[in-house]
């Protein structure tokens, strides 16, 4: 452990006594101490001293801490104080005294379904307070889930999350165990991340199981990139909701309010989770595992005296109920008892001999199936599970779906291939593997389509498995005659994404709708249905040079006015380029005071 900048004893701001350093983490040291005014436990972290030398994170941290020590959620865990003292800045902090949510999957322990319902509802109402409080944790891992003395969960390390991600030399395993793909590839995080991070350890604690998992960070990372939630049907409609907030693209996972409400449909109370922490010392009597009591149902053969009708040895006495002599008539002997002859005798214990071979004989081929009777499997392809489920039990079979795969030809929650193929001839009591469509995979569509030749586009989109036309053309100012002016699918103009295999319409433009020239004037007028560019250009210095005009910092309708005055079209690129929501120019090309040609297409970036 690193030399503490704090010992024992030590009177912290002349009001927290330190008791002991309880460790290291990511970015601070953590200690346990009383705080003297109130007699009470609480949690000391201070910023590493490597960290404290930058002055970034210093300001960082002690906003955060002002930030977070006004935020009040049940399960989130507080912050009371914070300050410095000879260089060191410390944060003082709720004392939680119930273990983490780190320390339960470390011991073994698998939540229920519902108990992970009920941990992922109530983590996910904390992160939606935070979110809406401007706050992201970005870090969100088992070991910031912490119990209260009651079994409650708290997030902790709000005002520590991120700090000093910009001077750490590497990502270890544990760094990257619960980071979202858009994190992965260096761009910051986000309130999704949070979400992603959630679903993944709510994952691993209703299983028992990482999610991902790999021999380093960077394969660890790059197993999760563009891949889906392993498929757990036995997590039931948990699982569904799993996967809709560990979507790989951002903008389509749930938002932590949405998981939050799923979640709670999910138990159907408000109960929240209380986890007790696990106990380190389990007496010897509780580690002994009973028998499990026997359930089959099996042929127990007959013992040889069952068979043979001998009996043990019967003594009599006073009490005995000898059965009483049958009388015997005058003038007959009674005949002597009979008994069996030694060969009888053996033949009876061959036969029993026999009959106890044949019963374990015949117990054992059922055991291993042998005598079970066989039937042929159904075809299940385009049934929903359910369907499949009720056809395969009539026939004493069962379905164990093995994955979830998109498909273009059979709807979303209906069986795609099965394993044996229908017709094949199993054992009663088989599994019959499934795959099961996820639907049609959305591809999202380049946004630098538009401003195009027709053949690179199409390219473009032939490369994303996508059918492209350029069939139809539109008059457009903003446009250079014989690209690409927009992009249609079916009645949606410039889609964010479309089906797999979907066929969109590249609209190629014609350029300005009509000319008139008139002693040296050229108007250019532009039809009502476009919806950006200038719509009417007067050209009154002719046909020459004239400068790039600076349109930095304008919105629409001051660069359409200056646009128009400089005689030049223009194509926008950025966040909103193709539609109507951009508010200003960031920048042009070319830069302003530039030479360009009458009516030109310039470009501006905007946002």
């Amino acid at each position: 452990m690193a030399t503490p900048t704090f010992y024992s004893g030590h009177d912290l701001a002349g009001r927290y006594r330190i008791i002991e350093m309880l460790g290291v983490e990511r970015n601070a040291e953590v200690y346990s101490a009383e705080d003297l005014s109130l007699s009470r436990t609480v949690i000391v972290k201070v910023l590493l001293p490597s960290l404290t030398t930058h002055e970034d994170v210093r300001r960082e941290f002690r906003t955060n801490i002002v930030r977070a020590s006004t935020l009040s959620h049940p399960h989130l865990a507080r912050v009371f104080d914070g300050g410095q003292e000879s260089g060191a800045i410390f944060m003082i902090t709720e004392f939680l005294d119930g273990g983490s949510l780190e320390d339960v999957l470390a011991s073994g322990r698998v939540l229920s379904v519902d108990d992970a319902a009920r941990l992922g509802r109530d983590v996910a109402s904390a992160l939606s307070y935070l979110h809406s409080n401007g706050f992201v944790h970005g870090e969100l891992s088992p070991s910031r889930l912490v119990f209260d003395s009651e079994g409650r969960v708290r997030v902790t390390d709000i005002a520590l999350a991120g700090i000093g991600n910009a001077y750490r030399e590497h990502l270890t395993l544990d760094d990257v165990r619960y980071m979202s793909p858009e994190q992965a590839v260096g761009e910051p995080a986000g309130v999704e991340s949070d979400i992603y991070a959630l679903a993944l350890i709510l994952y691993e604690a209703a299983t028992g199981s990482a999610a991902f998992d790999g021999t380093n960070a960077e394969a660890m990372l790059r197993a999760r990139i563009n891949s889906s939630l392993p498929v757990r049907v036995d997590l039931g409609t948990l699982d569904m909701l799993l996967a809709q907030a560990a979507v790989a693209d951002p903008r389509l996972r749930l938002s932590a309010d949405q998981f939050a409400a799923r979640l709670s449909a999910v138990i159907g109370d408000s109960t929240p989770l209380t986890v007790a922490p696990p106990r380190s010392n389990v007496p010897i009597l509780e580690q002994i595992v009973p028998a499990t009591p026997r359930t089959s149902i099996g042929f127990r053969p007959p013992s040889p005296d069952q068979i043979v009708g001998s009996r043990g040895p019967v003594t009599l006495g006073a009490a005995s109920t000898e059965r009483p002599r049958r009388s015997v008539p005058r003038g007959y002997e009674p005949l002597p008892p009979t008994r069996p002859s030694r060969t009888r005798r053996l033949g009876f214990s061959i036969a029993a001999v026999l009959i106890v071979v044949l019963g374990v004989g015949g117990t054992l081929a059922w055991k291993l199936g042998y005598l079970s009777s066989s039937t042929l499997v159904p075809d299940l392809t385009h049934m929903t599970l359910q369907q499949a489920s009720q056809t395969l039990s009539t026939d004493h079979l069962t379905a164990t779906v093995t994955s979830h795969q998109s498909s273009s030809t059979v709807p979303s929650g209906q069986i795609i291939s099965q394993l044996p193929l229908a017709g094949a001839s199993v054992r009663s009591g088989s599994a019959v593997q499934i795959v099961v469509s996820s639907g049609v995979a959305p591809v999202t569509l380049p946004t630098n389509l538009v401003g195009k030749t027709c053949a690179a586009a199409t390219a473009q989109l032939t490369a994303l498995k996508l059918t492209a036309t350029c069939n139809q053309t539109v008059a457009s100012s903003r446009t250079p005659s014989g690209f690409v002016a927009e992009v249609l699918y079916h009645a949606t103009k410039n889609p964010l994404a479309v089906p797999v295999g979907a066929k969109v319409d590249l609209v190629i433009s014609s350029g300005a709708s009509a000319t008139t020239t008139t002693a040296g004037t050229t108007t250019t007028t532009t039809p009502s249905t476009t919806t950006s560019a200038p719509t009417t250009t007067t050209t009154l210095a002719g046909q020459g040079l004239r400068p790039m005009p600076n349109v930095v910092g304008m919105n629409r309708d001051q660069v359409n006015a200056a646009m128009r005055k400089a005689e030049l079209y223009y194509i926008t690129r950025g966040p909103n380029a193709n539609t109507t929501k951009w508010t200003k120019v960031v920048s042009s090309v070319p830069v302003a005071g530039t030479q360009v040609k009458w009516h030109a297409t310039v470009i501006l970036n905007v946002q």
